[in-house]
């Protein structure tokens, strides 16, 4: 054995160690375990649950617009000399302090703001709404995407076991050649295609195992986890309805885009009434201790005050305001138009490439029958001496493609089930034993 051939052996030898290694080191995992771990440890979920949590908090900002605000201000004053004053007294001009110090303690209760608290606090409970909503639009966003990153992993399986069966074949093949060479009965241009062959196969597992590598990252990172992970096949049990029709109105009734835009053509409307109220007074009450003097807290003094506010002119910045809101609803009217019409053409087209998947397949499981048969008549049609070595690599190559595109067929009918579930909003239905808890 050269030392060229010597090096290629032992780093192959080196890549199927670490390839084993990683595959002891994966955890088992179905589909349900691993949405339930995404439901509950991805960041962009847990970002939303924040969304909630801020608005939330809205709501109580604008309940507390009510309550009194308490402010205490105190300064220290050094002059270059005391103010003169005249005493009546003495009839003399005296010499004040030359240092003064002024505290207050001020309270200040509103009593009525026109109207505008309670508007605030209806808007940002509509909020609240929303961000609930777009919750519920990200977790079928994420748990789609999980779908695909784990169907990803299971490809990827497939795409190792279809290459390592490849370089079996290969190696088979290559093993007759030998024989039949020092039989006499094959020629050298056999041997050096086979073993380009062999070679050929070789690199091909190699980049399979990479890409298996690389989608069990992608998929621990929706996960949000440093664990590499085994799926399993999941059991695909759909109470799936094809019709258009029926299955659009589904759609449309789990939408939260529209949700959340008619949450926003209502909020639009209270920001109308709230310019509205712009010419109501506000009401407030304001009672504030003072102490000043040349001594701190030395001079007392207390004062309480009803404050009546009455905007009389904004500048016509009213009117102005009222036309964007005007225009805002017309967007959101164009907006939901746009949505429905978008929705029914992804229902359709979700509903096209199911059946459409589900012949391919069909297809590619007659072609791969053939494939097998053809590989079998071509391997013991050269052992005959009535085939060639390039029949023989041939039937080998379309073997294995109609291997690979069976199994991409399969995975993309899987997945394009739980797309159409996905476009009619059923995920979070069909996942809900897993993620009902994860809110």
């Amino acid at each position: 054995m050269s030392k060229n051939k010597k090096v290629i052996t032992i780093v192959l030898a080196a890549v199927l160690l670490l390839s084993s290694s990683a595959a002891v080191a994966a955890e088992n995992i179905n589909l349900k375990e691993a949405v339930k771990i995404m439901a509950a440890e991805n960041r962009t979920l847990e970002n939303a649950r924040k969304d909630i949590e801020n608005a939330e908090k809205d709501i109580e900002l604008a309940v507390r617009s009510y309550f009194p605000t308490l402010d205490l201000q105190t300064s220290y004053t050094k002059l270059d000399e005391g103010q003169q004053s005249f005493d009546f007294e003495t009839l003399s001009t005296v010499e004040g302090p030359d240092e003064n110090y002024s505290t207050s303690l001020s309270l200040t209760q509103p009593i009525w703001l026109g109207g505008r608290a309670s508007m605030q606090k209806e808007i940002a409970s509509y909020s609240l709404e929303i961000a609930r909503a777009r919750y519920e639009q990200s977790l079928e966003d994420q748990i789609f995407s999980l779908i695909q990153a784990y169907y990803g992993v299971l490809q990827a399986q497939g795409m190792v076991e279809i290459r390592t069966e490849a370089l079996d074949i290969v190696n088979e093949h290559l093993r007759i050649v030998k024989n039949n060479l020092d039989a006499g009965i094959a020629i050298r241009r056999d041997l050096l295609q086979s073993q380009i062959e062999q070679r050929n196969a070789e690199e091909e597992l190699t980049a399979a195992r990479n890409d298996l590598q690389i989608a069990r990252r992608r998929l621990a990172q929706i996960l949000t986890t440093d664990k590499s992970y085994n799926p399993s096949q999941p059991e695909i049990s759909f109470d799936l309805n094809l019709e258009q029709q029926q299955l659009f109105q589904t759609a449309v009734r789990n939408e939260p885009q529209l949700m959340i835009l008619e949450l926003n053509k209502e909020i639009v409307k209270l920001n109308q009434k709230l310019e509205g109220q712009y010419y109501r007074p506000s009401v407030s009450l304001n009672g504030s201790y003072d102490w000043q003097g040349p001594e701190f807290m030395d001079q007392k003094s207390w004062s309480m005050t009803m404050g009546v506010s009455v905007p009389l002119y904004d500048g016509g910045k009213g009117g102005i305001n009222a036309e964007k809101q005007e225009n805002e609803l017309e967007k959101i009217a164009n907006n939901r138009q746009d949505l429905l019409e978008n929705l029914d053409i992804e229902v359709e087209n979700s509903i096209l490439t199911v059946k459409e998947t589900e012949e391919a397949m069909e297809l590619e499981q007659l072609s791969l029958k053939n494939a097998a048969e053809n590989l079998e008549i071509a391997n013991k049609s050269y052992e005959a001496g009535v085939a060639s070595n390039t029949d023989v690599i041939d039937a080998q190559s379309t073997y294995n493609q109609a291997q690979t595109s069976l199994l991409q067929a399969e995975y993309n009918y899987e997945i394009e089930l739980f797309r159409t579930i996905y476009k009619s909003g059923r995920l979070k239905e069909y996942f809900k034993d897993v993620v009902e808890n994860e809110k």
